[in-house]
């Protein structure tokens, strides 16, 4: 992207968030390229990176509007989980840890695939079932709302594949497709092409670090749309999802290459 453009996407989310005057055009720069953000994106999502880069760096004009708009949505996001205040309070408290904190802030791997409201939203997902799977008393006080479907699972992994492996695949299919062309790639080359993070790196004129923390933050960013599917379409309980998860999340980077090498 040029200089034009960038300048163009960072007055576009300057007018859009207005109380946010501490970011610089250089630091916007430098949270585009880190991201290495489409220009399509870019433009599409200019108000979205003006605010994430913000409050990735601390800024307190950004992390207010952030607490304000996004992080005020949690309530809402999470009534399908039917969880106490408190421990909506603790998600609140963990995922603006990780997203605004670190180290390093885990804002910093919003790429702009899609709205910043939606990645945050996963995020949040993605942070109650971890606290709920971690603590059996959270676990317990949630209803089912379904008789138990899930029992002996050690005895029975090959009948959970068979039972939900159909919707584990639509689930997957559809957070692959979501995936902008540039993730697509870095994920052929990776699972089906085989190449190295060095040889990744060396096309994509980075470090392989940074090429390390890209393939990181997509395979995240799948499972978390494949779980949130699984357990919104399914409505059991934390622990018997994370029994059924156990069971399928093997095969994830398996269908992850036979569906990039179908593609």
């Amino acid at each position: 992207m040029n200089d034009d453009e960038l300048k163009a996407a960072f007055d576009l989310g300057r007018g859009q968030w207005p109380t946010v005057q501490s970011l610089t055009l250089e630091a916007f720069r430098s949270f585009v390229e880190a991201a290495a953000v489409e220009p399509a994106a870019l433009q599409e999502r200019a108000g979205d990176l003006f605010l994430a880069a913000a409050a990735a760096g601390g800024h307190d004009d950004a992390v207010r509007e952030f607490d304000g708009t996004l992080l005020a949505e949690l309530p809402r996001w999470l009534a399908r989980l039917r969880l106490a205040d408190d421990v909506v309070q603790e998600v609140r408290q963990q995922l603006r840890s990780k997203l605004l904190v670190g180290p390093p802030p885990r804002l910093l791997q919003y790429r702009a695939s899609g709205p910043l409201a939606g990645w945050v939203r996963m995020a949040a997902m993605r942070t109650a079932l971890d606290i709920c799977e971690a603590d059996p008393v959270i676990s317990g006080r949630l209803e089912s709302g379904r008789e138990p479907l899930l029992e002996a699972l050690d005895q029975e992994q090959q009948l959970i594949r068979s039972k939900y492996g159909q919707l584990f695949q639509e689930a997957l299919r559809n957070a692959v497709g979501h995936l902008s062309k540039r993730d697509r790639s870095l994920l052929r080359f990776h699972y089906v092409a085989g190449m190295s993070l060095d040889a990744i790196a060396r096309t994509y004129r980075v470090h392989r670090a940074t090429v390390a923390r890209w393939l990181a933050a997509i395979r995240e960013d799948l499972d978390t749309a494949v779980r949130v599917r699984l357990w919104d379409e399914l409505g059991v309980s934390t622990t018997e999802f994370q029994s059924l998860w156990n069971a399928v999340r093997s095969d994830v980077e398996v269908s992850i290459s036979r569906l990039l090498a179908a593609r």
